[in-house]
């Protein structure tokens, strides 16, 4: 039902940190594990050893082509309904109620879901749910995508990640996938821990420049979304004018 796709290069200590986080998932439940390992040669063979004495963990190396391509090769080889991409370093949150999260999961008929993410130092939440009128369109990144899980026939339908893009590609797929008008649970539950130290902090300034390119590319896509919203307003005014006097008609 549920498998992750962990991605690793040259960091054996990230890697045992978010595999020992996922013991229980595999373990107890079933859930299988893809590492995709992009790591040097001495690096690789210490993570091929660690991950074959693992249970429902299967390794994959692959030349080193970036985190798209990391990822995608990921979903290649996946098989669950729900895929949840946990970088390495990135942990399932320790205290998580499993027996309720593949529970949930189970019983969901959204296409995604989007949890929530604390910083691994500080324990504070990341990118908090906005108010209603602010989770579309998504264009401050409020979606934490070590705890975002989508399920398989989606990435299926509208593809997976764009390999242009290399530290921003998450955000080229939420804007992409949710502009189809999928279904989205969105839930106030931390399951994972997030390392500030991962590459989308370490060239901060190389993601704010494909965040400003992925928007332009959108940039029409968002304007038609919002311009339906305005035709939903201006129905739902239509609709309901001819009770504007209704106090003053039921009083007479």
């Amino acid at each position: 039902m549920l498998e992750i796709i962990t991605i690793t290069k040259n960091d054996i200590t990230g890697l045992k940190r978010t595999v020992d986080s996922t013991k229980i998932l595999r373990e107890k439940n079933n859930v299988r594990q893809i590492i995709i390992d992009s790591s040097d040669s001495d690096i690789k063979n210490l993570v091929s050893d660690f991950t074959a004495k693992e249970k429902n963990i299967v390794y994959f190396w692959q030349e080193p082509k970036g985190i798209s391509a990391a990822f995608n090769y990921g979903l290649k080889e996946a098989k669950g309904d729900w895929i949840w991409c946990l970088n390495g370093g990135d942990v399932v949150k320790n205290d998580m109620n499993i027996e309720w999260f593949l529970n949930y999961l189970s019983m969901s008929k959204a296409d995604a879901v989007i949890f929530q993410t604390v910083d691994m130092a500080t324990g504070a939440v990341l990118e908090k749910i906005p108010p209603m009128w602010g989770i579309w369109p998504p264009l401050l990144s409020w979606i934490a995508h070590p705890s975002t899980l989508i399920k398989k026939k989606i990435f299926n339908k509208f593809g997976f990640f764009d390999e242009r893009y290399k530290l921003a590609m998450d955000y080229e797929l939420y804007l992409r996938f949710f502009s189809k008008n999928i279904s989205i649970d969105l839930l106030s539950v931390v399951i994972a821990a997030f390392n500030k130290e991962g590459a989308s902090y370490q060239f901060n300034k190389r993601t704010r420049s494909e965040v400003a390119k992925i928007i332009r590319r959108y940039f029409w896509v968002i304007v038609k979304k919002e311009l339906w919203s305005l035709r939903i307003i201006i129905k739902a005014l239509i609709i309901n004018s001819r009770f504007v006097n209704y106090k003053k008609d039921n009083s007479a």
